[in-house]
């Protein structure tokens, strides 16, 4: 029994040490690398010159950070993690994901599942700061000769709460509903809240879902009832003269992978992930709008996104149309506008700026020079955000 111990002892000792010095063999040289397995670029070396001053405390949590997204092999026992997770309990293996209920997934950090105005925190008590810091916003740039529209998209769990497994949710009051009830009551600001409209189309005719199961964006037919209704208010405000561009919809082949099933990971040793069947994809019927990939002003526009350190530069884009009318449009949002909207949103307007940034830049609308400013914010980025968006 002794020697059968000291057996299977020394074999432990000798896997942990195996994995041990693999791990370090293998250790991630490349700064900032995009992690497959958990959907993210891994932390990077807190020491390389960047004139940052870090107390001691604040370096050990960084290096540890460092240290641990970077070793060798990370994304091999991530992916072991996440099957077994899966399988065996029902759960991900990351807390940045709940499995809800019918194959719904739901991001779960970032308040995304407290957006109820009762479990809002501070929220509530910052709202007259937040509507009065829009309407110096809209009053500056009207005196620029510029419209204002301040765009909320609703969060996953405020159209389906139902499907929320980790505690009983109904439809109710979340902070989108705070936000626009306060502004609409208090501002002249221009507010977009198409969340009763989406609500209303989730029993449709059609059987089609309003936002993607294994995703955080909507679906594009949720996308198409938001787009038609945001460009009806903008004509209503008068803001705009626009019309809708006509789309044509069809069933993708392949099945879905939303962005929870990417942070997910595999959910079977073949690598499969969680998938929706039946995708339905859109695309704008004789589109008239064209990117703009070159050119003076669309090299200033690429300098100065580096410049700014905006998110996601590469997803930023310039649209020209010369069958729109004339109106220059800079948006500041997030991807449900820059992901799921822009090319139709190119349609309706002569010229279209996107920038992935929750602040409106003073030297953005120099260049630009646009007739109409829409900040748009996904509902969960609303606290997160709102302290440090009023531009100029």
């Amino acid at each position: 029994m002794k020697k059968l111990q000291d057996l299977s002892g020394f074999i432990i000792s000798v896997l942990f040490f195996a994995v041990t010095g693999l791990s370090l063999i293998f250790f991630n040289r490349e700064p900032g690398r995009e992690s497959v397995a958990e959907n993210r670029n891994l932390a990077e070396f807190p020491l390389k010159g960047d004139g940052v001053k870090r107390s001691p405390s604040q370096l050990g949590t960084e290096l540890q950070a460092w240290f641990e997204d970077n070793l060798g092999l990370r994304d091999g026992y991530l992916t072991i993690s996440g099957i077994l997770n899966y399988n065996l309990l029902h759960r991900a293996k990351t807390s940045k994901v709940e499995i809800g209920n019918e194959g719904f997934l739901y991001l779960s950090d970032e308040g995304n599942l407290d957006m109820e105005t009762e479990r809002a925190g501070d929220f509530i008590a910052k709202l007259p700061g937040y509507a009065a810091a829009q309407q110096r916003m809209s009053d500056r740039l009207k005196q620029q000769g510029i419209d204002y529209v301040f765009m909320i998209t609703p969060g996953k769990p405020s159209v389906y709460p139902e499907h929320v497994a980790s505690r009983k949710k109904v439809p109710g009051e979340t902070i989108g509903d705070a936000m626009y009830e306060y502004m609409a009551e208090n501002t002249d600001v221009h507010v977009f809240w198409p969340k009763k409209l989406l609500i209303d189309q989730k029993d449709n005719p059609d059987g089609e879902l309003i936002y993607l199961k294994t995703d955080t964006h909507w679906t594009t037919y949720g996308r198409n009832i938001a787009y038609r209704d945001f460009i009806a208010a903008l004509n209503k405000w008068g803001v705009a003269d626009a019309v809708t561009a006509e789309v044509r919809f069809y069933k993708e082949p392949e099945p879905f992978v939303g962005d929870l099933s990417n942070m997910m990971g595999p959910v079977t040793f073949s690598g499969k992930r969680l998938e929706e069947e039946d995708f339905t994809d859109w695309q704008v019927v004789s589109p008239s709008a064209k990117p703009v990939e070159q050119g003076e002003r669309y090299e200033e526009f690429k300098k100065l996104l580096v410049d700014k350190k905006v998110y996601n530069p590469e997803l930023c884009a310039m649209y020209h149309n010369d069958n729109a009318p004339k109106r220059s449009v800079m948006i500041c949002g997030d991807s449900m506008i820059g992901i799921c909207l822009l090319p139709e949103l190119a349609e309706s307007f002569s010229d279209l700026a996107f920038i992935w940034s929750y602040r409106v830049d003073k030297d953005f609308i120099d260049l630009i020079q646009p007739d109409l400013i829409i900040s748009q914010y996904g509902e969960r980025e609303l606290p997160l955000r709102l302290d440090e968006a009023e531009g100029f």
